[in-house]
């Protein structure tokens, strides 16, 4: 996606450049960040506004949507687990107990120098570019 295409969808969810929200337009609010919808002991839907643990693949199948084309329509990173923090922490404490990384045979990144060389080469979500503008400001506050 060229430069002037993220400057305009990175607009579209600017808070200044929506209307002032009101108290029912919270799921609007998530929309506009979808890191807000994941809490410590909740992620909400965005579609609908239910509140769950994880997000399996068959609430998001009621939408007509796979977890990976939920990620892409409202900006999450592919790697992202849709699951609260607290269950996410529970499932790599439990994933360190059991060595699960030992049993991981290969890491393409690793194995193959090619894959090394185009590090840069993929799509940016909104995800991250919400949190890479976060961490500029929070820099710049610093630096001050």
């Amino acid at each position: 996606m060229a430069r002037a295409e993220w400057i305009r969808a990175i607009a579209m969810f600017e808070p200044s450049a929506a209307p002032r929200s009101r108290p029912g337009d919270w799921l609007g609010v998530l929309r506009r960040d979808p890191r807000r919808a994941v809490d410590e002991e909740q992620i909400v839907c965005l579609i609908c506004g239910a509140r769950f643990r994880q997000l399996t693949n068959t609430h998001p199948r009621g939408h007509a949507l796979w977890a990976l084309e939920y990620k892409r329509r409202f900006g999450y990173n592919r790697g992202r687990p849709l699951m609260c923090r607290a269950l996410c922490r529970l499932y790599a404490e439990r994933a360190v107990r059991s060595g699960l990384a030992s049993r991981i045979r290969s890491r393409p990144i690793v194995a193959d120098p090619d894959l090394r060389r185009r590090g840069g080469m993929r799509p940016v979500t909104l995800e991250e570019l919400l949190t890479r503008r976060d961490a500029r400001r929070g820099a710049g506050r610093g630096g001050s």
